[in-house]
């Protein structure tokens, strides 16, 4: 055989392979579904491919400087169904995101918020001041009105519109304090008031993200529909909140006394687990830590239960084990969970984003929202500070830091495509904006201070009495 015949018979014998073995793995996968065993096959294979190209994507990311949830998410919109992920090998798909998959990644949702609850402690909002405060209320506010008129104005029904609105409330401050870590800036009085005011802007945010699933599922718009809606969600939430904080927290350090007591001494060396303390009613290892990420999932039900998103009951649940002795422990370990389903419920969010479906339309929407949700950020909490302070140089650096959104805006995303109120450009538009202000964060941030100090720090004038 020639060298030419070699190569060119070589496609034709590899498709005539392909098509025989797609032939008996059909057969074999058709056998296999009707034993309910191909499910578990389909589901293995996704999560194989899915969590690999989520870590592959955030390698990517980190080394670009970029956050690795944008890394995460992009590899999910290339694996979606109409991309790779939809390429057929030897008879079936890539990879299928299926009901068990999805599930996953909401179970991924509530143990992410979960740890952000770790680390929120009540007595942050006490600390926060007023002008925290009004930094974080007008954070909220502002980018909702923004968010919720454009997309009115687009002709989008209102519940889309709502749920775009509370999806532009959610500050992500986990860019904003690494970027203040990198240049130094950690102990500057614009940094004391972005963390506080990033603090009351998560927790404001749930609450706005209660009231609007209240408000979509009740089906009523009237002004008597939402103060009700508004004052049983707030009212339920808190209540499950100070529960936990004020009552199962104590119960928690009642039953376990001591900091991390049955796996350390009181010199803070490990000890073997039949020597735990006699003081501490826990004696099993473990048994600490799975009570309270199961508690998490407790309180996620109940609040999907009574109407909330499930992701509330999480922070809840967070914020109570936040106010006991054995935080650090149960924080290291659900950190080191979530090294596994954050990822995943990012790459699978990335995966409901039909890029085919786009137009330029659905473009031009998603640029303005995106210039909005930026915009509605720096005014929003940017102007606040400026009124107290007449400090145009910190009004800019707390607009700016304020400005990313991340994991409360993509779960809230979620929500809105899985329960079937955001259309597929809504959607695509409200990942976008979280990905594009992810990114333009932390460039803006530093390019400003370096810009702002080679022109002096100006000087704070006195408020006019």
């Amino acid at each position: 055989m020639s060298q030419r015949e070699r190569f060119t018979g070589f496609p034709g014998k590899w498709q005539c392979l392909n098509r025989t073995i797609s032939k008996h793995l059909s057969k074999y996968l058709v056998e296999k579904r009707m034993e309910g065993e191909i499910v578990v096959l389909e589901t293995l294979l996704s999560l194989c491919l899915l969590l690999i190209g989520a870590k592959i994507g955030g390698e990517i990311a980190k080394r670009l400087n970029v956050a690795a949830v944008v890394g995460e998410l992009l590899a999910g919109v290339l694996l979606a169904p109409t991309l790779f992920g939809g390429l057929v090998f030897f008879g079936t798909h890539l990879i299928v995101v299926n009901e068990a998959v999805h599930v996953l990644a909401e179970l991924g949702a509530v143990l992410l918020l979960f740890l952000v609850g770790l680390e929120t402690r009540f007595a942050d909002f006490r600390k926060s001041g007023l002008l925290a405060t009004l930094v974080a209320i007008g954070g909220v506010v502002v980018p909702f009105v923004l968010g919720y008129g454009l997309v009115i104005y687009w002709g989008y029904p209102a519940e889309e519109a709502l749920l775009v609105g509370a999806a532009l409330t959610a500050t992500s401050i986990a860019i904003t304090v690494k970027v203040l870590k990198d240049i130094g800036k950690m102990k500057t009085r614009e940094s004391n008031v972005l963390i506080s005011a990033a603090v009351i802007d998560d927790v404001l945010g749930l609450i706005v993200l209660a009231i609007v699933l209240g408000l979509v599922r009740s089906g009523s718009l009237d002004v008597t529909s939402i103060i009700w809606t508004a004052g049983v969600s707030i009212g339920f939430w808190l209540g499950m909140t100070l529960f936990g904080v004020f009552v199962v927290s104590k119960i928690i350090n009642i039953l376990c006394p001591r900091k991390n007591c049955q796996m350390y001494d009181a010199e803070g060396k490990p000890r073997e687990p039949h020597k735990a303390g006699k003081h501490c009613t826990i004696r099993c290892n473990g048994t600490q830590e799975v009570s309270a990420i199961a508690m998490g999932f407790g309180f996620a039900y109940v609040a999907g239960m009574a109407g909330l998103a499930p992701i509330l009951g999480a922070f809840a649940a967070g914020m109570s084990v936040a106010e006991t002795k054995i935080l650090n422990t149960i924080q290291e370990v659900t950190e080191k969970i979530n090294f596994l389903m954050a990822p995943l419920f990012f790459v699978v969010t990335g995966t409901m984003v039909n890029l085919s479906g786009l137009t330029l339309d659905s473009l031009v929407f998603a640029s303005i929202l995106i210039v909005l949700a930026m915009l509605g950020k720096i005014l929003g909490c940017g102007i606040p500070v400026y009124i107290m302070t007449r400090n145009a140089r910190e009004a800019i650096i707390v607009g700016l830091g304020m400005m990313s959104r991340g994991e409360v805006g993509l779960i809230i995303a979620g929500i809105g495509a899985t329960s079937g109120i955001f259309s597929n450009d809504v959607f695509s538009a409200v990942v976008l904006m979280v990905v594009v202000t992810t990114v333009i964060t932390p460039i803006a941030m530093t390019q400003a201070y370096k810009l702002l100090n080679s022109h002096g720090k100006p000087k704070a004038k006195k408020a006019a009495i």
